[in-house]
């Protein structure tokens, strides 16, 4: 009787029941874990075209500074009527690329007009 008392006291897991926890834990960190990577991709990717349009905002400028060396920017700049139309076409190290054009026209000749 002694003995019948002490199995019915002890409680816990079987075999099966750990190993199906096990798998179920691993199923469940492996898809986090993949979803996490998506999800530095991605912002990874906006970062680079937040950096891409910047970069060619600031290039569209008259006077503009250089960008490092990672990155191929084309610039052409035409002048008429005395606007200065300036045209970027930018890509970045990963290969993603943008164009941007914008017309610079002085103050004095906004005003006589």
């Amino acid at each position: 009787m002694l003995v019948t008392a002490v199995k019915s006291r002890q409680r816990g897991f079987s075999l099966i029941e750990v190993l199906f926890a096990m798998a179920l834990f691993s199923v469940v960190m492996l898809a986090l874990m993949g979803y996490q990577r998506v999800l530095q991709q991605g912002f990874q990717s906006q970062w680079q075209f937040r950096q891409l349009w910047r970069l060619a905002v600031e290039m569209g400028e008259p006077e503009s500074p250089p960008p490092t060396s990672e990155w191929r920017v084309s610039q052409q700049q035409t002048s008429t009527a005395g606007c200065v139309s300036i045209n970027v076409t930018i890509t970045s190290p990963v290969g993603r690329t943008g164009q941007l054009s914008r017309l610079h026209c002085s103050q004095k000749e906004k005003s006589q007009e």
